[in-house]
């Protein structure tokens, strides 16, 4: 069932705040607890990782901010995102 426009943004936090977390418990896990994501789990986690980052470029345009000198970021993103443990 599609996000309703009254809490579409509210349930996105509920599942990205959770992916968050997934994140963060593939990164900074137990050695000896092994957590990969699937080729296609990882594709979407980069994808979303594209999102959030496009979302972040629009709301800096917004305000004025000017992210030209912070062009790298988007590959450091991409490198950082590369480097997630896979099956």
């Amino acid at each position: 069932m599609p996000n309703m426009s009254y809490c579409k943004f509210h349930n996105t936090l509920i599942d990205l705040t959770d992916c968050r977390n997934t994140i963060e418990e593939m990164v900074t896990g137990d050695e000896d607890e092994t957590f990969s994501l699937s080729h296609e789990e990882a594709r979407a986690a980069e994808n979303l990782a594209e999102q959030c980052f496009d979302i972040l470029t629009l709301l800096c345009e917004h305000a004025g901010i000017d992210l030209d000198q912070h062009l790298d970021a988007r590959e450091l993103m991409r490198s950082v995102i590369a480097s997630l443990p896979r099956r």
